[in-house]
């Protein structure tokens, strides 16, 4: 049970000569039976005879060990086709460049870097540059993915429609139409949100629009999400049935690769209502209608002959990346979820990975998530699932993507018989999950070891300290004392942008208000409040994504000089101009009364913030307004 996950890590200067030396060298060992070489090969490989493997094949193999489809692919990575490198040409406004890119990698159309989620499309339309955007959305731009914190306005058809830019937004709705054509056949009409929405299918607004339609059942999104997807999601019998009757593909496949089947059997929009056994029916009706199985839905079901008849044949395939916070997962965690202990027995059996380590998909850099189904038993409360997997060698402290380790959530859950059968494993919380799971002492005795010379390895990457860790982490956890003792260690200026990210946590505190207050305090004793990514400032965020109870923050901010003239690079607004396109008046009130210009003259005429609440029919925002215009 092979999984073509990425085995080999790029050195510091890489170079072409390099790689082509490494796949010689691997065709030599491969043919002299060296056994690391045999492995590395049946790994990528399948059916590989060393009577017949040539060099092209090794330069295959090498490719996929690096995380690429094929050696042309790899080739263009190694010489500067990137997405960084996309981005810079974009930016430019370099066509010619742009599409010789894209040529060699038409996978950069779609892809972000970890720092920044802003994308290629992103750029292109800042720059009003119809070619450019045509010719990503034909590379499978997604042009309404925004970027976090603040992704329902920084989609880039929503950037397009929001300046006025008709063009852009002309230009992306009918390569979108052309895409979803594609996807569901001619004239297939564009789903509404609301028939992708979960809470439209639970409490039945969603066959409503449906009745008044029935057409709507073949639509699609340009990804090819459909309303049966959304439907399977929430395990809506009836509405399944209806869609199937008005003529919905149960076969449809959204991002290329998920059924509707698929998206039922992951449980991420089960809601309070969904179980296994109403799985269960929904999956048998899916397949009586002409679903086709597949591995993850033979998991869910415990089909294990099916299971074993792939395996025999070489066939079963098995999911090695995934998206971003691992939404769907690999057939370990599908097992879990499912409870399904007899199938996640024959999976460790026939040699699945028990960590699942699966490349997170849409980045350019090689990143793992790793951990799933191990953190997904502690969320569940499966205890002897738990010891199966940790029988087969699973890591209590991997690291699940943007979660923590098994480890830290068992700590975060409170669940102590869990913490103790992982650490008796060898479990170790690292130094973000110490300050997350707001663990004091140890987070002392952390900096005691570091100090001493005597920290254990993996309790932070190469080339940080336990402070840089703690402090951000423990400003998310809410825990005001490690985050004063990790400041005692750090000697950032106060203009370093590294500040950024700990107010962020601190302001988005799991702690609560009051505990984040006291994190935010103490940061800012350090840090300019001026500080931008982007041109977005920490005020920025606190006007979009503050409620009244996050006044202090911005009260705090404005005390410590917090400038409201600063504009960012996305949307070309203020932080009153923020305020106003999310609809916060009680900042609107707090910033005009501490002497924000309601007028702004400078700004562009759509980012302006009476503009900004008039487009987005903030009725309240603009009386507040209005008042000080009359003023």
């Amino acid at each position: 049970m092979n999984e073509s996950l990425p085995t080999r890590a790029f050195r510091k200067h890489t170079d072409l000569n390099q790689l082509k030396r490494q796949a010689k060298e691997l065709l030599e060992a491969f043919r002299g039976a060296d056994a690391a070489a045999v492995t590395e090969v049946n790994t990528h490989f399948r059916g590989a005879d060393a009577k017949t493997f040539a060099l092209h094949d090794a330069q295959l193999v090498l490719a996929r060990a690096y995380g690429f489809a094929s050696w042309p692919k790899l080739k263009a990575y190694v010489d500067g086709v990137t997405a960084r490198k996309l981005f810079d040409a974009v930016r430019a406004g370099n066509l010619p460049k742009v599409q010789a890119m894209l040529r060699a990698r038409p996978e950069l159309a779609n892809m972000e870097i970890p720092e920044d989620e802003r994308r290629a499309i992103h750029f292109a339309v800042m720059n009003r540059s119809a070619e450019i955007t045509r010719l990503l959305m034909q590379h499978g731009a997604d042009a309404r993915k925004g970027i976090y914190p603040h992704r329902d306005a920084t989609g880039a058809l929503t950037m397009a429609t929001d300046r006025g830019y008709d063009d852009i937004a002309a230009i992306i709705r009918e390569e979108e139409q052309r895409r979803r054509e594609a996807q569901a056949g001619d004239r297939a009409a564009a789903v509404p949100n609301s028939l992708l929405s979960t809470e439209n299918w639970e409490t039945g607004r969603a066959l409503e629009i449906l009745k008044a339609d029935p057409a709507l059942a073949r639509s699609a999104s340009p990804e090819g999400w459909t309303p049966l997807h959304a439907a399977a999601g929430v395990l809506d019998e009836t509405g399944i049935e209806r869609l199937l009757d008005h003529g919905a593909n149960p076969n449809s496949l959204a991002l290329g690769r998920w059924t509707p089947l698929d998206v039922a059997a992951s449980g991420k929009r089960w809601g309070e209502t969904g179980s296994p056994a109403k799985f269960e029916k929904v999956a048998r009706l899916l397949l009586k209608r002409g679903a086709e199985m597949d591995a993850i839905t033979a998991v869910a079901l415990g089909d294990a002959d099916w299971i074993r008849t792939r395996h025999a044949q070489g066939t079963l395939e098995i999911p090695t990346n995934t998206d971003i916070f691992a939404e769907y997962g690999g057939l370990l965690l599908i097992a879990v979820h499912h409870g399904r202990a007899e199938m996640l027995a024959l999976l460790l059996d026939l040699g699945s990975d028990p960590n699942e380590r699966m490349r997170l998909a849409g980045m350019d850099e090689i990143i793992y998530t790793a951990g799933g189904p191990l953190y997904r038993c502690v969320s569940e409360g499966r205890f002897e699932m738990a010891e199966m997997l940790l029988a087969h060698g699973a890591d209590p402290s991997a690291d699940v993507y943007a979660s923590g380790s098994p480890l830290y959530r068992a700590y975060l859950l409170k669940k102590m018989d869990f913490v103790k059968l992982l650490e008796d494993h060898g479990g170790f919380l690292d130094a973000p999950c110490v300050g997350f799971a707001c663990q004091t002492e140890t987070a002392r005795r952390l900096l005691e070891d570091e100090a001493a010379g005597r920290l254990r390895a993996g309790v932070v990457p190469a080339g940080k300290t336990v402070a840089e860790d703690l402090i951000w982490s423990a400003a998310g956890g809410g825990d005001p004392e490690i985050v004063r003792m990790a400041l005692e260690r750090i000697s950032w200026p106060r203009q370093d942008l590294r500040w950024l990210y700990p107010l962020w946590q601190a302001f988005t505190c799991d702690g609560g208000i009051e505990p984040g207050l006291a994190c935010f305090r103490l940061l800012l004793d350090r840090a300019d409040p001026n500080q931008s990514r982007f041109g977005r400032t920490i005020l920025h965020t606190i006007m979009a994504r503050g409620g009244k109870e996050h006044l202090p923050y911005a009260e705090m901010l404005l005390d410590r000089g917090a400038r409201f003239d600063i504009r960012d690079e996305l949307l070309k607004s203020t932080a009153l101009g923020w305020a106003c396109r999310w609809g916060r008046a009680h900042f609107v009130k707090l910033l005009l009364e501490r002497g924000a210009d309601p007028f702004e003259k400078d700004a562009e005429l759509w980012a302006t913030p009476l503009a900004w609440a008039e487009r987005m029919k903030h009725e309240d925002v603009q009386r507040v307004l209005l008042s000080y215009h009359s003023k």
